[in-house]
């Protein structure tokens, strides 16, 4: 009895951990109503719920009005998130309006790579991970070869 509560419990807790992490993959912002578009992390907007933006973005949004898009980015040197409000015009130029944790920005260096973790630490995980699995399958190996 006491292992299927426990056995229950833990796969309540893994259910809601999973849970948690795709939530957690999501860049679309809280403020935004809107669908995807064929561009990855951008969205079209539907809707901004004006009550959830910060004070540099409400005062954008005041004086030009909802974007065309919003897209995702990360910072080059810090990861940070970055949002660039896309105000798309049919007869003259795009413009992007920048904004990190709901800061406006000027002038910025973002990748369009989503991950939160440099190319540096990203290689090394890989490089970590291919060799844990080197280390696990080669004793594997042996001991069946045996």
């Amino acid at each position: 009895m006491q292992a299927s509560v426990s056995l229950h419990a833990l796969r309540s807790v893994l259910t809601f951990s999973v849970l948690v992490v795709l939530a957690g993959c999501t860049f679309k912002p809280g403020y935004l109503t809107g669908e995807n578009t064929d561009v990855p992390n951008r969205w079209r907007v539907e809707e901004i719920a004006t009550a959830r933006l910060s004070d540099d973005q409400r005062e954008v949004f005041e004086r030009r009005g909802a974007p065309t898009y919003i897209r995702f980015f990360r910072e080059v040197e810090t990861r940070k998130p970055v949002y660039a409000w896309i105000y798309a015009n049919q007869d003259g130029p795009v413009d992007l309006v920048w904004f990190i944790d709901g800061q406006r920005v000027d002038a910025i260096a973002v990748d369009r790579d989503p991950s939160a973790f440099s190319s540096t630490t990203r290689r090394r995980a890989r490089i970590a991970l291919l060799s844990a699995t080197g280390a696990a399958i080669v004793p594997v190996i042996v001991l069946l070869a045996n």
